[in-house]
């Protein structure tokens, strides 16, 4: 093991790590219902910036 790989203890850890973030859950919870335009995401969440949006 490497000085820099993490150790998880539960996959729940690893999984926070990889979406974290304050955009991405709520963005894959709008895509569940399926694929949507930037364009509707923007409008589902009149508070996230078009960069952030973007990236």
């Amino acid at each position: 093991m490497k000085k820099e790989d993490k150790f998880y203890n539960i996959p729940v850890e690893a999984t926070l790590e990889v979406i974290g973030g304050k955009w991405k859950t709520v963005i894959l919870c709008h895509l569940t219902h399926g694929p949507m335009r930037t364009s509707e995401l923007k409008k589902a969440m009149p508070n996230i910036t078009q960069k952030m949006l973007t990236q």
